[in-house]
């Protein structure tokens, strides 16, 4: 929890989708529409700075997903057979903790991403966000500098969190070096079927950041 690995996203997926189940009411709302009331209820407390669909989207559909946070649209979703590596340091940040401010002065860097994301090419969209919102944020970028240009590595959410994706033998180099920083690493892949797993192993997401209270 609080690693930005987006465990806050699959609870709420899970939740949406028990209490169907348990109401005997699978079939009221399809998958889009059941991110879609997660996505309300974090609102509504005040736990997400980013709006979370795009997170939401990947973990309820598997594979890559584009948004539109600001109107809760799933724009793009395609399946990719990535191998994910994953940096998770010792600290631990909650989203509305970050700083809504400096978020937004990356707003123009962060458009940036999302076309490039808009048009399939998620890794160059990674690094662009990553290194942004690093900057904005406060993280380091050597995790993201360590991944180029073999790998593609970003910021996972509001951090602390890294990721990267490209081959098997590749992210294998590149654990040994960020297993050299402190905290832990673990490879695995890009689930491709529906899933209320972390996102963590699923998706790109590149969109304007939200106040945790208020939609923009």
């Amino acid at each position: 929890m609080a690693a930005g690995l987006k465990s806050s996203s699959a609870a709420a997926n899970a939740t949406v989708l028990a209490t169907l189940s348990a109401l005997d009411a699978v079939d009221a709302l399809d998958r889009v529409e059941a991110c879609r009331l997660g996505v309300r209820a974090a609102r509504d407390v005040g736990v997400t700075v980013t709006g979370a669909f795009d997170d939401a989207s990947a973990s309820m559909h598997g594979g890559v997903t584009v948004t539109d946070n600001a109107d809760d649209e799933l724009l793009r979703r395609d399946e990719r057979d990535w191998d994910v590596l994953v940096y998770t340091p010792p600290e631990r940040a909650f989203s509305a903790d970050a700083d809504v401010a400096r978020c937004e002065r990356v707003a123009p860097v962060a458009d940036v991403a999302s076309d490039l994301a808009r048009d399939g090419d998620y890794e160059r969209a990674m690094g662009v966000n990553g290194l942004a919102f690093c900057a904005a944020l406060d993280y380091p970028t050597g995790p993201i500098v360590d991944a180029l240009p073999d790998a593609a590595a970003s910021l996972s959410g509001t951090g602390p969190s890294y990721t990267a994706v490209g081959d098997r033998e590749t992210l294998e180099s590149l654990r040994e070096v960020w297993a050299e920083r402190e905290g832990e690493t673990w490879l695995t892949t890009t689930p491709t079927s529906p899933t209320a797993s972390p996102t963590s192993s699923a998706s790109v997401g590149c969109r304007r950041p939200t106040s945790p209270r208020s939609r923009r």
